[in-house]
């Protein structure tokens, strides 16, 4: 668990290939994210169905974030500009629950999941540990989550999962949906997966 992480996804579009993106991500720019001491994952997945790549970081340090996030658009700017299309779409948020598997590997497919009208986060805690938490932990091929409210947005939550596969993510999702349909009163609305694609980068401090 942790109230001190932040969490930044970037959605860049794009027509180039994921493989050559990622091997310049490896080589140019991870070296430099895993030097930072806040550092504490870093994923880049393909879109599903194509059109572009997303990415998340987390480092357990809100003027890191910013500043690697600034950081890592300049990168791209400068070295994949080739594969992909304009500025990237950025949602930052303050990951209240991160939670990690046992069992260590396999980060091989990522799901970025946002759920709106929410109320204040002292009255939904309690459920997500008590509930979410335990299911969470239990599903078949979970490996990470990240979640906690969206900074532009504060009556939307966001979660990154990390799954071993797309089948397990999907049904990990169909069981939370269904969790939070029996809650309706804490979440007034049903979650909506945002962006989900295989994990073509992945590293953990």
């Amino acid at each position: 668990m942790s109230d001190a992480w932040y969490l930044t996804i970037r959605r860049y579009s794009g027509t180039g290939a994921p493989e050559e993106i990622a091997q310049r991500v490896r080589e140019g720019l991870l070296p430099t994210l895993r030097q930072e001491p806040a550092f504490r994952a870093y994923y880049v997945a393909r879109i599903d169905g194509g059109g572009g790549i997303f990415s998340a970081t987390v480092f357990d340090d809100q003027a890191t974030a910013r500043r690697i996030n600034d950081h890592v658009v300049r990168w791209a700017r400068d070295n994949v500009a080739d594969l992909l299309i304009g500025a990237p779409v950025v949602i930052r948020a303050t990951v209240a629950v991160h939670l990690d598997a046992e069992r260590k590997g396999g980060e091989s497919y990522m799901m970025v999941r946002v759920t709106e009208g929410l109320g204040p986060s002292a009255g939904i805690l309690p459920t997500v540990q008590e509930k979410l938490v335990p299911l969470t932990l239990e599903q078949p091929g979970f490996r990470h989550l990240y979640t906690g409210r969206d900074e532009e947005q504060p009556d939307r939550s966001v979660a990154v999962s990390v799954f071993t596969n797309r089948s397990t993510a999907t049904a990990a999702h169909a069981q939370v949906a269904a969790l939070m349909a029996q809650h309706r009163d804490i979440w007034p609305l049903s979650p909506k997966v945002l962006l989900a694609g295989e994990v073509i980068v992945a590293s953990l401090a």
